[in-house]
């Protein structure tokens, strides 16, 4: 019984570690779609500066590291934390203006 379980354990760490390779390829190709999109459109800009590399989102989001990958990675997840943001304040938004347009007597 413990060859079994000595035999299927590189098995599930073989599968644990493709599983991992997959996710990071996805996640991967996530980010370098996202920075080519936006480079097409005009809205990122990459500067080289004396502690590594500034990446400039809509004028707004701005990281810096030293290594460019890590700069376009870190420039990634911090727009997509303001764009989640935002999207929740929209729906917010949203919910408040049913509330209130509900409670305004209707005129015919």
């Amino acid at each position: 019984m413990g060859l079994k379980l000595q035999g299927s354990h590189p098995h599930s760490l073989e599968i644990t570690r493709l599983a991992a390779a997959v996710r990071a390829n996805a996640d991967d190709a996530r980010v370098w779609r996202w920075y080519a999109d936006l480079m097409e459109d005009g809205r990122v800009s990459c500067t080289r500066t004396r502690k590594g590399w500034l990446i400039t989102v809509d004028g707004r989001c701005t990281v810096e590291d030293e290594s460019f990958d890590c700069a376009v990675r870190r420039a990634e997840q911090t727009w997509s934390d303001i764009a989640q943001s935002q999207v929740k304040l929209l729906r917010r938004g949203k919910t408040a203006m049913k509330t209130i347009g509900s409670s305004l007597p209707q005129l015919r």
